[in-house]
């Protein structure tokens, strides 16, 4: 007999499909946890995936679909076709119904929605279809526990053990419309249970309930209800009508979603919508052109660096040793603007940025860079010494003071730049990275090789 220890790897698989044990291959697959058997089918191939999969029973297949990577899930949807897809369908919650829909051409999904035979979950999944994926409309759950605020406690109490069974989810908190579906507050069980039974809902019901549009941001959603420590955020549309809800699960979602975005755009990738990161791991084009748009960017600034260069050629030709310092400047300088930017990224993420109180956050980096760069400065300064022994130890000097004005420069210009993208409207994000290590490679060699053309007159 299976156990809830079995263990199941991918070479156990491919031998049971060489061996054509496809009994105990079946018994095996299913009973795994569908997210474990997603894992599992993102590392076989192609055809060995797709045999495994038919071997799933229903509610465990259009559980693990919903697991499945957008672009794995859309390979598995084709090979399956319209006549094996909508039995699945049929089987999973309206908003992950939608979710995976969205990933198939609009004339498939839509054949495959008039073949459901449900009318009314037919509706849902079309509607949830209709927002855009990455608002809270778009993200939001259509199952969720509803009263009238007309109820009696004992009515609304009857209503709950009526429609509970019927959600797909553990769903706690419990919302109080009007007579027009328009969201007028929020009850609590505990409420409930301890009213009488001839209250009334609206007397014992909070009012005070927050939401969001159906076209709010689906990262300010999971902020708005991270801020407000509930399980559960309503989504209302333009007129208050209550639509679904957002709960903790798909907040994580968006969390490692909205995170992973950052971290491509911090690096100068840009990942286009419906996308995955598997798709970069392994899709060459789409790689390419992911890649290529900023390091072109990165390209044209950098060509400032080569101009400054050349502008003070003869001032390296004659102090060859000043020069030898330019990586380790460029390199500091470019660190310690990526740590402001940084701070200033995840300050806003999570909400801590506030415009009025900006010049502060601007007046605290530039002291820290100040200090940071007096530090490091010392420390090139010594270097310096022990490196060029033979030269003045005004090249120490030299060096010291540039990457001291260099790291404040960059400290500076790593904390406003992110602070002017946010302003516009843009991802923070964008401003890290390449752009800004460009950008401070041109300031560092102009102001380094200004420092030494000025000084060398004088100094060396």
């Amino acid at each position: 007999m299976l156990t809830e220890q079995t263990e199941l790897s991918v070479d156990t698989i491919r031998s049971l499909i060489e061996a054509t044990d496809k009994q105990r291959l079946r018994l095996l697959l299913n009973d795994q946890h569908p997210a474990d058997i997603a894992v599992l089918l993102a590392e076989l191939n192609k055809e060995d995936r797709l045999s495994c999969f038919r071997l799933l029973d229903l509610d465990n297949a259009s559980d693990v679909l919903a697991e499945l990577e957008a672009d794995l899930s859309r390979e598995l949807l084709h090979e399956l076709g319209n006549i094996g897809v909508v039995p699945l369908i049929r089987r999973m919650p309206p908003d992950e119904a939608a979710d995976l829909l969205s990933e198939l051409p609009e004339a498939e999904a839509t054949s495959i929605i008039s073949q459901m035979g449900d009318e009314e979950s037919a509706q849902e999944i079309k509607e949830l279809m209709s927002f855009e994926e990455d608002s809270a409309g778009g993200i939001m759950s259509t199952d969720y526990l509803v009263l009238e605020s007309s109820m009696t406690a004992s009515e609304a109490l009857a209503r709950l053990l009526e429609t509970y069974e019927e959600l797909d989810e553990e769903i706690y908190d419990v919302y109080v419309v009007d007579a027009d579906d328009h969201l007028v507050g929020r009850v609590s069980l505990r409420e409930l249970l301890t009213a009488e039974g001839d209250i009334p809902v609206e007397s014992i019901m909070d009012a005070d309930v927050f939401s969001v549009d159906t076209d709010t941001d689906q990262e300010e959603a999971a902020e708005k209800l991270s801020h407000y420590d509930v399980l559960s955020l309503p989504v209302v549309d333009k007129e208050g009508r209550l639509k679904g809800i957002i709960t903790a699960d798909d907040v994580f979602d968006v969390i490692e979603e909205e995170a992973t975005e950052d971290i491509y755009e911090s690096s100068g990738i840009n990942v286009p919508e419906m996308e995955t990161s598997e798709a970069l791991t392994y899709n060459l084009p789409l790689a390419f052109r992911a890649r290529l748009p900023w390091l072109v960017v990165t390209l044209l600034i950098e060509t400032g660096s080569v101009l400054v260069i050349t502008h003070f050629d003869h001032i390296i030709q004659q102090t060859v040793a000043a020069a030898s310092f330019m990586p380790l400047l460029s390199g500091v300088t470019g660190s310690v603007a990526t740590q402001s930017t940084c701070i200033v990224i995840r300050g806003t993420a999570l909400g801590h940025f506030n415009w009025s109180a900006a010049w502060k956050n601007v007046w605290h980096e530039a002291r820290v860079g100040t200090l940071l760069g007096l530090a490091c400065g010392f420390v090139a300064w010594a270097v310096s010494l022990i490196m060029h022994a033979g030269h003045p130890t005004s090249l120490g000097i030299i060096v010291g003071f540039s990457l001291t004005l260099t790291m404040m420069v960059g400290v500076l210009i790593g904390t406003i730049t992110p602070m002017m993208f946010h302003r516009l409207g843009i991802d923070p994000a964008h401003a890290s990275g390449p752009l800004i290590t460009s950008i401070l490679d041109v300031c560092t060699m102009t102001i380094y090789l200004s420092i030494v053309h000025v000084c060398l007159t004088h100094l060396l």
